[in-house]
């Protein structure tokens, strides 16, 4: 009987035993340790990102304090800063109605010709594929203050030029009379400003039949 008993102990350890590896963690395969490295070196690269980025953070808070003086920028109601304002520059479709195709910030006190000639900047990129416009002088005409405004031809007889790529065709010539004309008169504008605005092309008087109006002072 004692046998007996002595038997069936041993088969319990070994059973108990058996059971005990089974539940044991399972050890760690090579795929997850490839798995762990790339993971621990993603943790690393974006804690170097974010460092680079409080550093450059830092860099740019302390230009913005130089710049201002320690004093926050000041803006209008309109969200420009205190000293400037944002002029509008228009384009027109086919028909000629006025479309908003950019704008240009310049400071208050700016001299108003200067005001002009980045208004014709503008214009130009936007609208006329760079053909140079030339804000050339105010001058009065007719009892008005009066903006001249110079077309320049380019000096590249292949290039597409202001009379064979703009005022060609009725609706061309009269998209192209309507951005001039609205950008540089800015009938909105409740600042001083010109009362009109004058076209020549190279200089002469513009007398081309798609765009009469580019041939004569147009004001306000």
């Amino acid at each position: 009987m004692k046998k007996f008993s002595v038997i069936a102990i041993l088969m319990t350890m070994v059973f108990a035993v058996g059971c005990g590896k089974g539940n044991a963690e399972q050890p760690e395969t090579p795929g997850d340790s490839n798995e762990v490295i790339v993971l621990e070196e993603k943790v690393q690269t974006l804690e170097e990102e974010n460092k680079a980025l409080i550093e450059e953070n830092s860099e740019l808070k302390a230009r913005i304090e130089e710049l201002t003086g320690g004093k926050d920028p000041v803006l209008n109601p309109d969200g420009q800063a205190e000293g400037e304002e944002e002029l509008p520059v228009f384009g027109s479709n086919d028909n000629g109605d006025i479309l908003l195709v950019s704008s240009v910030v310049v400071k208050t006190d700016e001299p108003l010709i200067n005001k002009m000639q980045f208004l014709a900047d503008e214009l130009s990129a936007k609208v006329f594929k760079n053909l140079e416009i030339k804000a050339k002088s105010i001058d009065t005409i007719e009892g008005k203050e009066t903006l001249v405004v110079d077309l320049i031809t380019p000096k590249d007889a292949n290039a597409i030029g202001w009379t064979d790529g703009y005022f060609q065709g009725s609706s061309g010539g009269r998209s192209t009379e309507t951005a001039l004309i609205e950008t540089f008169l800015q009938r909105e504008y409740g600042g001083r400003w010109v009362e009109g605005v004058m076209f020549t092309l190279d200089g002469e008087t513009i007398g081309l039949d798609h765009v009469p109006n580019l041939s004569q002072p147009n004001f306000k």
